[in-house]
């Protein structure tokens, strides 16, 4: 059963879905939809991908940023996962076959990429804020385009068959 197959995806879908796919694709990754767009659309089809699927739609998408996006990604996770006592591999390239791997691994178990996208999380939950963190990480560029580009790449192995 394929990703198509698993979210019951009609001729509507395919549009909406190849809509996101080609403003992904024009100008900037992190450019052309809104937060909860990406957000929605990446876990419509984030956890119905294999993760060897998912691993290689990581390594694209980040293939896509520049080398200090990756960085920045990459810093950003090593802070999160100390504050919350999450061993990563330690010595990481940001290159996009390693920290892709990073990725789908902390994707592997289920809530914990979200929840390392979402630090502000800590913070929220101490001032009582009913805020979404995960929306409030994707105020950053890089982070936005990670799950646009992991999305768009998943929608686009599913569109090519």
């Amino acid at each position: 059963m394929g990703i198509l197959d698993q979210l019951g995806v009609g001729e509507g879908r395919l549009k909406e879905y190849s809509d996101f796919v080609n403003r992904y694709e024009q100008g900037h990754p992190s450019q052309g939809y809104s937060d909860q767009e990406v957000l929605t659309r990446y876990g419509e089809v984030a956890h119905a991908a294999s993760a060897d699927q998912y691993a290689q739609a990581a390594q694209k998408a980040l293939s896509k940023l520049s080398p200090e996006e990756r960085a920045d990604i990459l810093k950003m996770l090593q802070e999160r996962a100390a504050a919350r006592g999450v061993a990563l591999p330690t010595q990481v390239p940001a290159e996009p076959k390693e920290l892709g791997q990073v990725i789908t691994d902390l994707h592997g178990k289920p809530g914990q990429l979200r929840d390392m996208l979402g630090a502000n999380a800590i913070e929220a939950q101490q001032q009582g804020s009913g805020s979404n963190p995960i929306i409030e990480v994707l105020s950053s560029p890089a982070a936005k385009a990670l799950l646009a580009g992991i999305a768009t790449m998943l929608i686009k192995r599913v569109m090519a068959r």
